[in-house]
C-alpha cells in the first residue's frame, strides 16, 4: 500500500480531521488508499500550537488510512475547507493541494520506518505487527 510520511504535528493533524489539504512542491497521479506516516521529526512550535503534547505525539509511526480524492495546482483562487485547513499549510500559488478523506484511525500507532515520497508500505510487516484484529480493515484496500 502507498503511504507517505509527514513531520509532526501535520500528520497528527490529518488524522484528527483538522487537515484536510496536505500541500506539497510535488504532485502526483495517484488517487486512492494512503497510509498516513509521523516521521520522526517534529515541528515543536506548530506542534504546540495544535495543542499537542511533544513528548507524547506518536512519531515512526503509521496512524490512519487516508482516501487521496483529488491532488491540484493552487492558482491563488482555491478556497481550502476552512481557516484551521489553512492554517497547517503553505497554500501558496504554484504548489499542489493533496485533498484527503480520513477512511480508518488505527488503535494505536503501528510502529514503522517511513522515507521521502510516496513509498510502499509492505502489509505483511503492518499485519504481523497488528496480528488479525485492526488488520481487517486493509482487505478491501
Amino acid at each position: 500500500m502507498k503511504a507517505l510520511t509527514l513531520i509532526q504535528p501535520w500528520a497528527s493533524l490529518i488524522v484528527d480531521d483538522r487537515k484536510k489539504t496536505e500541500t506539497r512542491s510535488w504532485g502526483t497521479k495517484y488517487r486512492g488508499p494512503l497510509l498516513i506516516h509521523a516521521g520522526a521529526k517534529i515541528n515543536s512550535v506548530v506542534c504546540r500550537e495544535a495543542g499537542y503534547d511533544v513528548l507524547a505525539i506518536p512519531i515512526r509511526a503509521l496512524l490512519c488510512i487516508v482516501e487521496l480524492v483529488d491532488c491540484f495546482r493552487f492558482t491563488g483562487e482555491q478556497e481550502t475547507d476552512g481557516l484551521e485547513d489553512r492554517r497547517w499549510g503553505d497554500f501558496s500559488p504554484g504548489r499542489w493541494g493533496w485533498r484527503l478523506r480520513v477512511l480508518h484511525r488505527f488503535e494505536r500507532p503501528i510502529e514503522a520506518r517511513g522515507s521521502l515520497g510516496l513509498w510502499e508500505c509492505s502489509l505483511r510487516e503492518v499485519t504481523e505487527f497488528w496480528g488479525t484484529g485492526e488488520a481487517q480493515c486493509l482487505r478491501g484496500f
